[in-house]
């Protein structure tokens, strides 16, 4: 998509989009994923302009002739649960308490899981309402203390703790337990879930504020549209009109919400990846399932159609956003990771047996990339079948190459092992005289 993209894109802004694509951080590479996705798509079946200045903005699309109803100038954005669910305030504070107690205890930390708490009730807005409220105990300016850091050293002063360490404070109140194994993304919990209790201070509605501006100079005529993606948010799997709870808002009662507080913005079209049971065989694919908020009478059948077009001429997604998400903040997206490999097979016949393997696994192997003991576990395990193949005398007969298609991170390579006897001790012959037949 990047490469025929390029006629329309500047090198300038060729390199801006590459440098966020390949970015570290899930929040730079997703919003660029659903940027060139979108934009592709639009180049397909409709005139593009990338950055078209407006005023001082230069939003991501504009397009005379995508919708039948007039010029559409569009920004792309997508939203993540990061600060929604507090992720990043309760990862900061396990790094910082992490880091002395390796000091105080070596490697300790791969033990250390963290269970937040949280408060909740009700207190006076600033229109002096009373609003119900509900946070997580943990600042976003926690530090370390001389207090905490003492009652650490106790704790940790024989070894692995047998009892948690509760501790209350101001800015921290949590519980520290001692695991025996416990993920460098997954050490840390509270109770309380991924909601909005603020129709307006929540990050769905502060990403589509920030988009308003860019399209704030938009030209006469224009349609202004906001492009939404869903980067692994709660929000944006809720999207009716209304919440089951009277304390928290849907994705879609903040969306709408926005459309009326900014009434130049036509509409907002939400992107989120499906997965879908094909009827023939129950495999399952991914789609993309969208849905749009629009005021009343703007967006007509027929831009309903070409819209629904978009989606459709938009690649598939390979993975949902929470995964996607999950995949960047583990490095698995980076050039030079670990490839994702195809599951390893056997087949076992009369005369000769058929193993399909990782094709990435095996040139990974060979690069040096993989140990072989990284090989073997990720292939089959302690069970070594190609071991156990040339003990029992077979070789490789052949070898051919099996293509997944260039929708597919891998491919298999197809060993075919038969009975070879310069790989064995001599045998009697199966026929020999005088003996009767069975």
């Amino acid at each position: 998509m990047l490469n025929e993209l390029g006629p329309w894109l500047d090198r300038g802004k060729a390199k801006d989009l590459l440098n966020r694509l390949e970015n570290e951080k899930p929040n730079q590479a997703l919003p660029a994923e659903y940027e060139l996705s979108i934009s592709w798509a639009v180049s397909k079946i409709a005139t593009l302009e990338i950055d078209r200045p407006a005023g001082s903005r230069t939003p991501d699309i504009y397009s005379p002739d995508l919708l039948p109803s007039g010029p559409v100038i569009a920004d792309v954005a997508a939203v993540d649960d990061l600060t929604l669910s507090g992720a990043d305030t309760m990862r900061r504070a396990c790094n910082i308490i992490n880091a002395e107690a390796n000091r105080l205890l070596e490697r300790s930390s791969e033990h250390l899981y963290y269970s937040f708490r949280e408060k909740s009730g009700y207190e006076r807005s600033r229109g002096g309402k009373s609003a119900f409220y509900r946070r997580r105990m943990v600042r976003r300016d926690f530090e370390l203390n001389e207090t905490l850091r003492t009652a650490m050293k106790r704790w940790l002063a024989n070894g692995r703790p047998v009892t948690p360490l509760s501790w209350n404070a101001p800015d921290i109140s949590v519980i520290i337990e001692w695991r025996e194994y416990v993920h460098w993304l997954a050490n840390f919990f509270c109770t309380m879930p991924s909601l909005a209790y603020d129709v307006k201070d929540n990050p769905l509605y502060a990403a589509l504020r920030l988009k308003s501006k860019q399209l704030r100079a938009a030209p006469d005529g224009a349609r202004r549209v906001v492009f939404l993606g869903d980067a692994g948010c709660s929000l944006l799997r809720d999207l009716k009109p209304f919440s089951s709870s009277s304390q928290t808002f849907s994705g879609g009662q903040i969306i709408l919400k926005f459309l009326d507080d900014y009434p130049t913005i036509d509409f907002v079209m939400v992107f989120s990846a499906k997965r879908e049971r094909s009827r023939a065989g129950g495999q399952t694919s991914r789609i993309w399932n969208t849905q749009i908020f629009a005021r009343p009478s703007v967006v007509t059948d027929a831009d309903l159609g070409r819209l629904q077009l978009l989606s459709q001429t938009m690649m598939p997604p390979h993975l949902g956003g929470y995964q996607a998400y999950s995949w960047h903040t583990q490095g698995m997206c980076d050039a030079d990771a670990v490839g994702k490999y195809v599951p390893t097979s056997m087949g076992i016949g009369r005369e000769k047996m058929t193993l399909k393997i990782s094709a990435r696994a095996v040139q990974e192997l060979m690069a040096g990339r993989l140990s072989s003991e990284q090989f073997r576990n990720w292939s089959f395990g302690e069970e070594n079948p190609v071991r156990r193949q040339i003990e029992a005398g077979r070789t490789i007969s052949s070898v051919r190459f099996e293509p997944q298609g260039n929708d597919e991170e891998d491919d298999y390579l197809i060993f075919e092992f038969r009975d070879d006897p310069s790989a064995r001790a001599l045998q009697l012959p199966t026929e020999l005289k005088g003996d009767k037949s069975i």
